[in-house]
């Protein structure tokens, strides 16, 4: 058996009508606030990527697309002359 702490508890009422103003009032009362504490939901926005790297990653994936259809018709030629019949 483990032991275990509550810590917090969040309760919520369904179908209750609120205004923004209550809304703000009840974020700011029920989000706990710490110095390194991240709350799913409010990470920051993730920066947009660079040129470089946006075209590497266009640059890899059309070459691992390139290489995958080859290796593709090569495995299928390679099952097509397994697949004949010889009668010689």
């Amino acid at each position: 058996a483990d032991n275990h702490d509550i810590i917090s508890l969040k309760l919520y009422q369904g179908g209750v009508e609120r205004t923004p103003e209550e809304e703000k009032r009840d974020r700011e009362v029920f989000l706990p606030v710490g110095g390194d504490l991240k709350l799913p939901g409010m990470e920051a926005p993730l920066e947009p990527m660079r040129g470089g790297a946006l075209f590497l990653i266009v640059f890899f994936s059309l070459v691992a697309i390139v290489f995958a259809i080859g290796g593709g018709i090569i495995l299928y030629n390679k099952w097509q002359e397994q697949s004949r019949k010889h009668f010689y």
